[in-house]
């Protein structure tokens, strides 16, 4: 008999086809969630971006990549909101000696979002969050191979060209429209993103790769608060940034939410968020839990590359315009264990901020997260699936040989 690797014990003998929604009477067992990091400076520096824009980009007040104070304000801002709603949902009571875990990669980034999630989770307590040492690679985030290096997606046309959002960008970034304008910036050393002596797949591919990344960096000017006049050169507004980072999106979907490359990057994680559910539900595993059984909520800040990935194992989507940025700063994937009289049951579903929030650094408004179900293939069309269902479909996603049952061994790190 063949044992899935996720799962030793005997899986439920036979799950039920359709759970009800969630109940008054059902409990909160343990829950997990992952999020991405704050508000950060674009990855790369002024001059490195400057060839893609006929004007300066916006000055940062952080070197390239690194969490702003704006930032940081804002992951604390929804560690009090999430605080809440933990609390709402029986997983604490807001005390020092509640049973929550707060995780971080180890990019600057993400240990300082970590260091402020916490300070607004438990504001008067002394409590840290786990994380290794500064760039240390932590496989829970970033799976590295027997290569010993991290695998970088490969660059993916899209099926019509150019996208529709695209041409709105490139007239954000060169501030000027149709033929003439693209022939004065190529001669003017400009590179384009959409340009008529590359028409191929694989500059196209290119081409959206570094949209995904400009329109990110638009949206993050936004979402950093800059004076709407600094924002993408005046023409930053709200709906603007809409359009434009579903270029990100949409980048995303090809290179980093498609199987097999989703399962590859994102197995090793997802392998321990479902240990971690199914030792609370009192079952063995493969996989290490990512925290002590005792451990009602650990929150894991990542990156919107394991957002991605988890989506595309999951083959879960819940784009909205209201947030339409699928990957915000702050937004989160949560993974909730629910105790029923039948056993045990998981609900996936996402809470994102939007960009208002964002850039008010203030969730405190119930409208500052936009929060979906997501219903689980293999019980199609119910907001919640049983524990042994959910793992035995997994067994069949998850690539095995990107999962290290263990987990690093990671310090305590102060705020």
């Amino acid at each position: 008999m063949k044992h899935s690797w996720l799962l030793r014990a005997c899986l439920f003998g036979t799950a039920l086809a359709t759970l009800p929604t969630l109940a008054q009477s059902e409990e909160v067992a343990a829950r997990v969630i992952v999020l991405r990091h704050g508000v950060r400076s674009p990855t790369s520096s002024p001059d490195e971006l400057a060839p893609y824009a006929n004007r300066a980009w916006t000055t940062w007040p952080v070197a390239p990549g690194v969490l702003t104070e704006h930032g940081a304000q804002g992951i604390t801002a929804l560690g009090q909101r999430m605080q809440r709603m933990l609390v709402a949902d029986g997983l604490g009571r807001g005390q020092c000696d509640d049973a929550w875990l707060v995780i971080a990669d180890s990019t600057p980034r993400n240990r300082a979002s970590g260091a402020a999630l916490v300070k607004g989770l438990q504001p008067s307590c002394h409590t840290g969050y786990l994380a290794l040492a500064p760039e240390q690679n932590n496989a829970l985030f970033h799976f590295v191979g027997k290569s010993g290096a991290k695998e970088e997606d490969a660059a993916v046309a899209p099926a019509t060209w150019p996208p529709s959002a695209l041409p709105e960008l490139q007239f954000v970034l060169l501030g000027c429209r149709g033929d003439i304008c693209l022939q004065d910036a190529a001669r003017q050393g400009r590179k384009l993103l959409i340009d008529p002596a590359h028409d191929d797949d694989a500059a196209h591919a290119k081409s959206l790769k570094t949209a995904g990344s400009l329109s990110e960096n638009l949206m993050l000017e936004y979402a950093q608060g800059f004076p709407l006049a600094q924002v993408a050169w005046s023409k930053g507004d709200a709906a603007t940034i809409g359009r434009i980072i579903t270029l990100h999106n949409q980048q995303f979907a090809l290179s980093k939410k498609s199987l097999p490359a989703a399962a590859k990057a994102g197995s090793n994680l997802l392998a321990h968020i479902v240990a971690t559910l199914q030792q609370t539900a009192g079952m063995s595993t493969n996989a290490a839990p990512l925290a002590p059984a005792k451990t009602r909520t650990v929150l894991l800040v990542g990156h919107d590359t394991n957002l991605a990935n988890l989506a595309g194992v999951l083959d879960v989507d819940w784009h909205d315009e209201r947030q339409p940025d699928d990957y915000p700063p702050g937004g989160a994937l949560v993974f909730d264990l629910l105790k029923q009289k039948e056993g045990y049951a998981v609900r996936v579903s996402t809470w994102m901020p939007t960009l208002a929030a964002l850039r008010k650094a203030d969730f405190s408004d119930d409208a500052a997260l936009v929060r979906h179900t997501l219903p689980l293939a293999p019980c199609k069309g119910q907001e919640i699936c049983p524990l042994g269902t959910v793992v035995h479909w997994l067994d069949g996603r998850l690539d095995p040989a990107s999962i290290d049952p263990s987990i690093p061994a990671m310090p305590v790190n102060q705020p």
